[in-house]
C-alpha cells in the first residue's frame, strides 16, 4: 500500500464514485480502477462490492478508510513540517456555525496568516450538531459550535465565548421587558434544529411563554434585518448587536435571569491536528472577553 493508493481510496469515498474521484484527482477512471485492484491484490481482500453500480465499500473497505484517514492526516502534517522546520504548519479542516464564521473567524484567519503563514485553514459552515457529527467521523478536524446540551465522550470541548441572548424588536417599539415584546410581536425564530435555536426554544418552554410564530430563519443577521424592517421580534446573541448602529432596533435581555449561550471549540480526543486547532482557540480567546465563571 502506498500514499497515492490510500488518497485515491479516500477520494472515491468522499466523492461517492470512481468517475468523480478521477475528475478530482485529474487522472482517468481506468487509472483509478487499476490502483484499487492493485491495492486489493496487495491486501488480499476485496474493498468494494462490485455488484452495485457504482461499486460501494464493503466492511473491509470501511475499516481501511477509517484508519487511512488518520494515516493520511499524519503524513500530510509530516510533509508540512518538513517544508517549514521549526514552524507550525499544515492544513486544518474547521467547521463553524454561521454567526461566528461571519463575525469573528475572518479576523482570526487574518491574524494567523500573519503569525503562522504555513498554517492553512479551510472553513465549512453548518449547524452545531451536524458539525459535531462530522468531527466524530473525521471529516473535520475541529469545529466551533454552540455547546451541545449533552457532552460527547468522543469529543474534547474547549469553551471560547459565553454571551447573553438578546430580544430584538422594531425601532419604534415602546414596550419594555422581553416577555412583553415577544408576546406582542410576531416571533422570528432561529432554526430550532440549530444549537442556538435549541437554547432559545428550551428557554421559551421553561418560561411557559406562548409566542406567535411568524417565520423560521437560519441566520441571526437576518433576524435582525426582519426586526429592523418592523416584521416582528426575535432572539439573537448579544455579539451580533455590535454590528448594528444605535437606534435601528430595540434590544432587551432575554430571560430572567438572562439566558446565555456558550460557544466551544470541539475536536476528537487525540486529534493529530490539535496543535493547529489550539492556534485557532488561542486567537479567538485573545479577541474576545474572558468567559464568565459559573
Amino acid at each position: 500500500m502506498n500514499i497515492t493508493q490510500l488518497r485515491t481510496l479516500i477520494t472515491i469515498v468522499d466523492t461517492q464514485s470512481f468517475a468523480s474521484a478521477a475528475e478530482n484527482l485529474f487522472i482517468t477512471p481506468s487509472a483509478i480502477s487499476h490502483q484499487m485492484r492493485d491495492l486489493e491484490n496487495e491486501l488480499g481482500v476485496d474493498l468494494f462490492n462490485r455488484e452495485t453500480r457504482p461499486p460501494r465499500l464493503n466492511a473491509h473497505g470501511y475499516a481501511v478508510v477509517e484508519r487511512g484517514r488518520e494515516l493520511l492526516t499524519q503524513f500530510d502534517t509530516l510533509v508540512e513540517l518538513a517544508k517549514s522546520p521549526g514552524e507550525i504548519g499544515g492544513r486544518l479542516m474547521l467547521g463553524c456555525v454561521s454567526g461566528v464564521s461571519s463575525d469573528l473567524i475572518p479576523m482570526v484567519l487574518a491574524r494567523l496568516r500573519a503569525s503562522h503563514p504555513a498554517v492553512k485553514i479551510s472553513i465549512e459552515e453548518g449547524l452545531s450538531e451536524a458539525l459535531a457529527n462530522r468531527v466524530r467521523l473525521r471529516e473535520l478536524d475541529a469545529a466551533i459550535i454552540t455547546e451541545l446540551p449533552v457532552p460527547d465522550v468522543e469529543l474534547k470541548s474547549l469553551r471560547l465565548i459565553e454571551e447573553a441572548m438578546m430580544v430584538v424588536a422594531p425601532p419604534d417599539c415602546r414596550l419594555s421587558g422581553w416577555r412583553e415584546i415577544l408576546t406582542a410581536y410576531p416571533f422570528i425564530r432561529l432554526n430550532r434544529n440549530a444549537g442556538m435555536g435549541k437554547v432559545i426554544d428550551r428557554a421559551l418552554k421553561e418560561n411557559q411563554l406562548q409566542v406567535q410564530e411568524a417565520m423560521e430563519l437560519d441566520s441571526s443577521e437576518v433576524v435582525v434585518g426582519m426586526a429592523r424592517a418592523g416584521l416582528g421580534a426575535g432572539v439573537i446573541p448579544a455579539g451580533r448587536l455590535r454590528q448594528i448602529p444605535p437606534g435601528e432596533v430595540v434590544a432587551e435581555p432575554f430571560g430572567d435571569p438572562p439566558i446565555h449561550r456558550r460557544v466551544v471549540l470541539i475536536e476528537r480526543i487525540n486529534n493529530p491536528r490539535s496543535d493547529l486547532s489550539q492556534l485557532v482557540y488561542d486567537e479567538v480567546r485573545q479577541m474576545t472577553t474572558p468567559v464568565t465563571s459559573d
